[in-house]
């Protein structure tokens, strides 16, 4: 259900090695003879970094590339393959100073050709790059003066150009020399610590460790598939995993079990994340505004959150921000359960109860299918949820249950009519632009549900010139009210996410963004003393 904001998604954006994680051409002892086991909710789509939509396809490329620059658990920006950089007084050029030491696993060094070929990759029209094209929109030129020097020159300023800059970076060579995309998009020449080994589709991923890649770490790394919450509860209560998510109605389970608690910490850890349901406003229901304000008002977000994410439920939103962000504008509410209201507003659209009570306009009747990903139980109840609620006031819903990477394509192509999806912020850049902007329609960006706002257009385009952060927060805001009016999608709530972590591993630590997506990271994880398996 996870997708990223620009990730990742989009999408991974700020990880990587920090200089002792960091590949080097230096000998180094040999690494401990542990495996790290994680897991992944679906079977990814691709290794390759620029094209990376999802979370769990992050969460390997994470492994495995090095971004220029990096993500640190207080989200401050920080060195990965550059050591350095610098910005013009006018906020246009911007000139990284590449680790000298940095290797692709052939042992070639990482130049600023990497980094050109990279950014022009994700500029090409061929290449579906949506996590990372809008940010290089206005790009200008770039420049490599020497292997280890990038200047990036851009046409204006933006107030989070920076975190452009935390896309992994690929190798020139290797892509030059591919045979086909299943080298790159299956076994990629990586610059990070750990390389790939073997891939079983639907089962799992391997990872070794580089034997240049330094001391700490473990030798391997295994992502298991398992999309389904039960088998993945059991198999980290039987000590099969080292890390997995615990939902809500498991928690309680997990704290009474005394094997579970042997074995496991259970943290709570906060994400970046908001849950929404898309709208693809070309479909013929959903072109009107009133109508997707209609199905928001037709169910109760609240009881549904209580029910969903017990004890303490979820923290409602109103807008395309996570709870808890200052870009929301406070006098915006979350949608309220008035179903008289969703009957009113689609009569008002047209939309015509007959004497079934079912909708029509034009011999057209008011129906819906809803994409979902296969195996995720609060996914499905809360599509359940919504089909039963929105029959009550004449709109029929079914639901379209798929396996992740081809939910993942449906979603990148906008092949659905609503669609039941998580957005990761990564890194915590929340400008709405990417996702909703008319310029980023898909295919060229991640505006996949096709929305087109003129007034929304014109504050984000000023939101991502406006250097003042006040200034920019209020232009948020603004463009928060112009979604309540026309909603691109009912924007549902955030969550924090409940994870067992073995005691096998040390060095874990949790940041505002949650476990992952910082440095160092998993990257960072070792095995605890005697814990070698």
């Amino acid at each position: 259900m996870k997708r990223l904001s620009r990730g990742l998604l989009a999408l991974g954006l700020g990880l990587g090695a920090l200089a002792d994680l960091s590949c080097s051409r230096r000998e180094a002892p040999a690494p401990p003879p542990a495996t790290l086991s994680m897991h992944l909710l679906g079977e990814p789509a691709t290794l390759d970094p620029t094209v990376v939509t999802e979370e769990d396809e992050l969460r390997v490329v994470s492994m495995m590339f090095r971004p220029l620059v990096g993500i640190d658990r207080q989200l401050a920006t920080t060195p990965a393959l550059a050591k350095s950089w610098s910005v013009s007084p006018d906020a246009r050029t911007y000139e990284f100073h590449l680790d000298p030491e940095a290797t692709w696993d052939d042992g070639s060094r990482v130049t600023s050709d990497d980094v050109r070929f990279t950014i022009e990759r994700v500029r090409d029209p061929k290449v579906n790059a949506a996590s990372w094209s809008g940010l290089f929109e206005d790009l200008a030129g770039i420049e490599t003066p020497d292997a280890s020097t990038v200047r990036v020159r851009f046409t204006r300023p933006y107030a989070e150009r920076i975190l452009s800059f935390t896309l992994p970076i690929a190798s020139a060579a290797a892509y030059g020399r591919a045979k086909s995309r299943a080298e790159t998009d299956r076994a990629p020449a990586v610059s990070g610590p750990y390389r790939f080994a073997s891939w079983e589709p639907n089962r799992s991923i391997r990872l070794t460790r580089r034997p240049d890649a330094g001391v700490g770490g473990f030798s391997e790394v295994v992502f298991r598939v398992i999309p389904d919450d039960g088998t993945r509860f059991k198999a980290g209560s039987r000590g099969e995993l080292d890390e997995f998510r615990v939902s809500r109605d498991q928690r309680a389970a997990a704290e009474g079990n005394p094997e579970f608690m042997a074995k496991n910490r259970l943290l709570r850890v906060p994400q970046p994340l908001q849950v929404l349901l898309l709208w693809n406003v070309r479909h013929p229901f959903l072109e009107d505004p009133r109508v997707r304000r209609a199905l928001s008002h037709a169910w109760s977000r609240s009881d549904a959150a209580k029910l969903l994410y017990p004890p303490d439920g979820a923290s409602l939103v109103s807008g395309p921000f996570p709870p808890g962000v200052s870009a929301n504008a406070p006098d915006v509410a979350p949608a309220a359960f008035d179903a008289a209201l969703a009957c009113r507003l689609l009569d008002e659209a047209g939309w015509k109860a007959d004497a079934a009570g079912v909708r029509r306009k034009g011999g057209r009747k008011a129906s819906l299918a809803l994409l979902v990903k296969a195996g995720r139980r609060i996914d499905g109840n809360l599509a359940e949820i919504l089909r039963s609620a929105y029959s009550q006031v004449g709109v029929e819903l079914t639901i379209l249950s798929l396996d992740a990477a081809l939910c993942a394509q449906r979603a990148q192509a906008g092949e659905y009519d609503g669609y039941l999806t998580a957005r990761f912020f990564l890194p915590p850049n929340f400008d709405p632009f990417p996702y909703y902007h008319s310029s980023q329609r898909a295919p060229r960006g991640q505006n996949t549900g096709f929305y087109s706002s003129a007034e929304a257009d014109r504050l984000m385009e000023q939101a991502q010139l406006e250097t003042d952060s006040e200034k920019r927060l209020g232009l948020y805001r603004l463009v928060h009210r112009v979604f309540a009016e026309d909603p691109p999608a009912d924007f549902l709530w955030g969550a924090d996410q409940y994870w067992g972590v073995s005691k096998r591993v040390d060095g874990v630590e949790i940041s505002p963004i949650g476990l992952f997506h910082f440095l160092p990271g998993p990257l960072g994880w070792r095995p605890a003393p005697a814990a070698g398996r």
